[in-house]
């Protein structure tokens, strides 16, 4: 046994000697020509399945035996092909190639397609930035980065939604004027839960928190109507293409682990006077009891640091604390650790990956958890027939998001609007009052809320979503040139929220008139399954100089929703949360369902590698819509001209290109599955024994709706200079909507107030372009300079008779009386319409007998609140393997109303509110009495409260 114990171990290592001679570890770097390491370059053994890629410092290490052939390929260069013989290192340069210098891009329904054969504008995000410069919601990182591509983040707590725009708006409110997102073939609305001033104060985030940055392989833009246009109505805004990681072929088993933690600090942009203290005409509170009445106004003496009642009854310095509100606030954090398995042999390849987000906003007690799961799979079944799996799973929990966009609860509204007289301790030690309710501290007490009260009494507002999506795609190659394709994408999401609201917020009075206690708790679960199923056929061929690349599909997209809501108020024992307790509760059930069927197809000419041209089309079959007209055509065509391709002498010329685009989309978002029919709900409660119905809703169906259209034209450049190290890339567009569908008001007699019709139309144009320079580029260090901007420019065309519509009107709420939001045929969209003072004939300000403003009977528009200029200026500095990446985006134009503006200047916390009141003023303004009078009296309140914002300009280094 001994001797043969021996004879195995000489034989194996015989064997391992062997394969060390078979097969033998080659490392080696892979630069460009001026030495700058390049990286993802494709390495492999030619004639085997072994293959690697570059490291970030061009480095790689791959098994091969001499005699081996390695070949390296790389976007932009020549591929270049290497016979080993007994050597270990291998340096290798690659020169750059004209001919392919384009890039291969993700575009509609998957497919890949070289950038130089397209006719219209597509931006291919560099995906390292997403995670260079993390943040918990993936578009944020890419703000400023994309020309043309305009995000908004909402201060709106840990978790929140992005608005994102593409080339302005294609439809009026009540649309969704978010670009598709197709994440692995799988097509979702961004499904934004923010907050618009008018329902919940509470933003729940959107569906890009499914997707973790370190999945992300590859990320495209889809700016225009053309570049969507297969997908016909749901990309009416145009479309972000996302896919997430699979692992690559032959790169054997690897383990990655990522680490990341970020901080937010709240900015402090309020610049409040610090000279007055609380108080009314001039003299400060004499008591406690009249500080609580009086909290919400400066207009007192000259602060002096001595003794002065608040409004709890103790004696506090009569001095300023401008920085109550940054006290209350917190350092926000954001922790987000990722793992992920990968491999692949010579069938196919998989990642599985594991991602944990932790993150606590500004705002004290609000925590946002996300946690993600995701798999993807390529394995070649045979060798014509492939399969593609991906399965992303999210659970989100939020718990209580920051209240905002309203007058009312938010701590924002409650520490801008207090006199800063009152130390930032009192407010906290003393906000419960004896009887358990919210302590008085203003006159204010509905619309002032002591966020401190809400902490300390266990205000609770949670919500969890779970989202499971699944893409499972099958390709079988019938020939080397034409292939048949199936996929499956199914999207589920389930959403639960708990809310508890103590009875004594707001209030001094912890009782309602019955006797039962204040309070309110509620229940919501939301349900939400989408399908799509698509089919695709195509192919490519070249004859001689000539090529064709044609696809014909079809898809079906089925939608169900339900949901429920339960409520309970008029608590039997005090601040117990059920709905039992409850001797009021309400609830409802929801339900709707619609389906869109489609069939397309598209095809793409090609004349030498000089000339392209592409036509797409798609007919769109809608549930919501009459089945006697239900229908709509969506069709486009482009082209591209390689003009560098005729100066090929020309040696500061790399690339250039022409191309131009033409497309008509549409949409049916606005109308809502059940406008067209006559619906009715059974009352909750009986009358008189007996159960009654009544007539769903205040609008009229209107069974005539149509989609709206979209028609975009654009031109553009790209040109590439001087080595491959000046880009440059101008689009021009011009897009108008038409049929858009709008509410119509109507004779109340009718028993309806309003009723849906196409009416609106609207015109959207712009110029983007994008300018990339790389000034320094030796082997150890690089600057990569890049500048984007986009011009916007909005005109309404049409909203139907009248020739305006107030959209949102901030003016007529109660709480909120500061202005309107108005489409006004002829200007720019957006309006944003005001009262201001009113004047006589001479333009000086009218004041009453007592020095009070006079509003003018009409609102005054004060411009677009629609930025006209978007852009950044992204730097990046690169030393061996340590990088410096600088950013600044940018939004210049656009008017806006602040609220916060309002209140400080009405009641005294302005630096504004101080001319007229400080010693030898009489006010900014020309102005006389009603009564001609000429005695002066000092102003009291000066100043509108509307401002026009010339940019908003931030930076961030990572």
């Amino acid at each position: 046994m001994m001797r043969l114990n021996k004879l195995v171990v000489l034989v194996l290592a015989i064997f391992c000697c062997h394969l060390t001679v078979i097969a033998q570890q080659v490392t080696g770097k892979v630069t460009a020509d001026d030495g700058t390491p390049l990286i993802g370059v494709n390495i492999s053994v030619k004639e085997t399945n072994t293959g690697t890629i570059s490291e970030s410092d061009g480095t790689f290490q791959i098994a091969a035996a001499p005699g081996n052939t390695l070949v390296f390929s790389y976007i932009g260069f020549a591929a270049y092909e290497i016979k080993l013989g007994n050597e270990k290192n291998v340096d290798v340069i690659l020169k750059e190639d004209a001919q392919s210098l384009t890039e291969v891009v993700v575009t509609a329904l998957g497919v890949q397609r070289e950038s130089k054969k397209l006719g219209y504008s597509v931006t291919a995000v560099n995906t390292d930035q997403l995670t260079q410069n993390r943040t918990t919601n993936v578009m944020e990182s890419l703000e400023g980065r994309v020309a043309g591509l305009n995000i908004t983040p909402p201060a709106a707590g840990a978790g929140s939604s992005m608005q994102i725009r593409l080339r302005g708006q294609a439809a009026f409110a009540g649309a969704n004027n978010a670009p598709l997102i197709v994440i692995n073939g799988l097509p979702i609305d961004q499904g934004a839960r923010g907050v618009n001033g008018l329902g919940t104060p509470r933003d729940l985030g959107d569906n890009l928190s499914n997707v973790n940055p370190d999945d992300i392989e590859s990320m495209t833009v889809l700016k225009g109507a053309t570049a969507a246009a297969i997908y016909g109505a749901r990309a009416a805004n145009g479309a972000i293409i996302i896919t997430t990681k699979s692992g690559r072929k032959n790169q054997g088993i690897g383990v990655e682990y990522s680490s990341n933690y970020s901080t937010q600090q709240p900015l402090n942009f309020f610049d409040f006077q610090t000279e007055y203290g609380q108080g009314t005409a001039g003299k400060r509170p004499t008591s406690g009891a009249n500080a609580a009445t009086t909290g919400h106004f400066a207009w007192g003496e000259r602060l002096d640091g001595a003794p002065t009642p608040i409004f709890d009854g103790t004696l506090q310095p009569y001095s300023a604390n401008p920085d109550n509100l940054f006290g209350f606030l917190q350092t926000g954090t954001d922790f987000t650790n990722t793992i992920a398995m990968s491999g692949g042999g010579a069938n196919g390849s998989f990642r599985a990956s594991f991602s944990n987000t932790d993150a606590e906003g500004i705002t004290p007690n609000n925590e946002y958890n996300r946690k993600i799961a995701n798999v993807g799979i390529n394995h070649n079944i045979s060798k014509k027939l492939k399969l593609q799996l991906n399965i992303n799973y999210t659970n989100e929990q939020q718990v209580n998001p920051p209240q905002i966009g309203t007058q009312g609860p938010g701590a924002v509204n409650f520490f801008t609007r207090l006199a800063t007289s009152i130390p930032l301790s009192a407010l906290k030690n003393s906000a419960v009052a004896a009887n358990g309710t919210e302590t008085l501290t203003s006159g204010f007490q509905g619309t002032l809320l002591n966020p401190y009260y809400a902490l300390a009494v266990g205000q609770r507002y949670e919500t969890e979503r779970n989202r499971f999506l699944s893409t499972a795609t099958l390709r079988y190659d019938l020939t080397d040139w034409l292939y048949v394709q199936g996929r499956y994408n199914y999207d589920f999401a389930l959403s639960f929220t708990e809310s508890h609201d103590p009875g004594g917020i707001g209030t001094s009075v912890p009782t309602n008139a019955d006797g039962t206690f204040k309070g309110a708790y509620n229940l919501s679960e939301s349900k939400g399954t989408d399908v799509n199923a698509d089919f695709l056929v195509g192919g490519g061929k070249e004859f001689g100089k000539f090529s064709v690349d044609a696809n014909v599909g079809g898809n079906t997209w089925r939608v169900k929703n339900n949901g429920f809501n339960q409520g309970s108020t008029n608590f039997i024992v005090r601040d117990l949360y059920s709905i039992g307790n409850g001797s009021v509760r309400s609830q409802s059930y929801g339900f709707s369902q619609y389906r869109v069927n489609s069939l397309y197809g598209w095809a793409e000419l090609g004349y030498n590698n000089l000339l392209y041209l592409n036509f797409t089309g798609r007919q769109d079959w809608f549930s919501v819509l009459n089945p006697e007209d239900n229908s709509e055509l969506y069709q486009s065509v482009s082209g591209s001209f390689i003009f560098s391709e005729l100066m090929k002498n020309q040696k500061w010329l790399s690339y250039g290109k022409l191309r131009a685009s033409w497309a008509e989309v549409g949409s049916s978002n606005g109308v809502n599955p059940y406008d067209g029919l006559l619906t009715y709900g059974i009352s909750q409660n009986q009358f008189q024994g007996q159960t009654t119905a009544s007539i769903s809703g205040n609008s009229a169906p209107n069974r005539f709706l149509r989609p709206f259209s979209v028609e975009e034209k654009e031109i553009g450049i790209e040109m590439r200079m001087f080595g491959n190290r000046v880009t440059l890339d101008v689009s021009a567009f011009d897009k108008i909507t038409t049929d858009q569908v709008l509410d119509v008001q109507l004779s109340n007699t009718s028993g309806y107030n309003s009723s849906k019709e196409n009416l609106g139309s609207l015109k959207n144009s712009g110029l983007e372009f994008l300018f990339e320079v790389k000034p320094i580029q030796t082997q150890n260090f690089s600057w990569t300079s890049s500048w984007n901007h986009a011009f916007l420019a909005t005109k309404v065309l049409s909203v139907g008779a009248p020739s305006e519509i107030i959209v949102l009107n901030w003016g007529a709420t109660g709480n909120e009386f500061i202005g309107q939001l108005r489409y006004v045929e002829g200007l720019p969209m957006n309006q944003v319409y005001a009262r201001t003072y009113l004047k006589n004939e001479e333009g000086q300000i009218l004041l009453t007998d007592q020095g009070r403003l006079i509003p003018s009977a009409d609102y005054v528009s004060f411009g677009s609140s629609i930025p006209k200029h978007t852009g950044g200026w992204n730097n990046t500095f690169t030393y061996k393997n340590l990088s410096l990446a600088v950013h600044f985006d940018y939004k210049l134009g656009g008017v806006v109303i602040s609220s916060t503006a309002l209140n400080a200047n009405r009641q005294g916390h302005s630096k504004q509110s101080l001319v007229g009141r400080r010693e030898g003023e009489k006010g900014l303004y020309s102005w006389v009495f009603t009564d001609r009078m000429s005695s002066p009296i000092p102003l009291r309140l000066i100043q509108p409260h509307f401002m026009r914002i010339i940019g908003t300009i931030k930076w961030a280094i990572s």
